[in-house]
């Protein structure tokens, strides 16, 4: 079981929200963490080997890759997200568990171009259908099986 997130990305790599929002451009799985393999419960080792486990897990595809981490650095890297206007980074302690007492931050960029109308079309998509993208996911599942 992996922690994942479908993504499109556009040409130069960058995540495009509203494409795959409207299905207009390719879902892809971008995975970042490995919760359990092969019958093996995961959670409870920690960060690092749980990315080392999927990194050698993980046969990078066009449809699925593996989402690499940056250890120390995390102004650096999140002024470069900004700069390549991405939603954020997220931070993490690269001992902790997988487990719902973890703490980890998600930090966003507040000019990131994307964030625009979301809060009004998530409400109004909540209201007709909330598993929109469900078919996407699904695809993208079967397609890295």
């Amino acid at each position: 079981m992996l922690d994942s997130e479908i993504v499109s990305l556009d040409n130069e790599g960058k995540s495009q929200f509203y494409e795959l929002l409207f299905h207009r451009g390719e879902a892809r799985l971008c995975a970042f963490d490995l919760l359990w393999c092969n019958g093996e419960d995961l959670r409870y080792t920690s960060l690092m080997e749980r990315k080392h486990r999927l990194r050698f897990l993980i046969q990078q595809s066009d449809r699925l890759f593996y989402c690499d981490h940056v250890e120390r650095h995390g102004k650096s890297l999140f002024q470069l997200a900004c700069e390549h206007d991405l939603e954020g980074i997220v931070a993490k302690h690269k001992n902790d568990p997988y487990t719902p007492g973890t703490k980890w931050l998600k930090i966003r960029n507040q000019q990131y171009s994307q964030w625009a109308g979301r809060d009004e079309l998530f409400e109004r998509e909540r209201e007709t259908d909330p598993d929109t993208l469900w078919d996407a996911c699904a695809m993208v599942c079967e397609d890295a099986a």
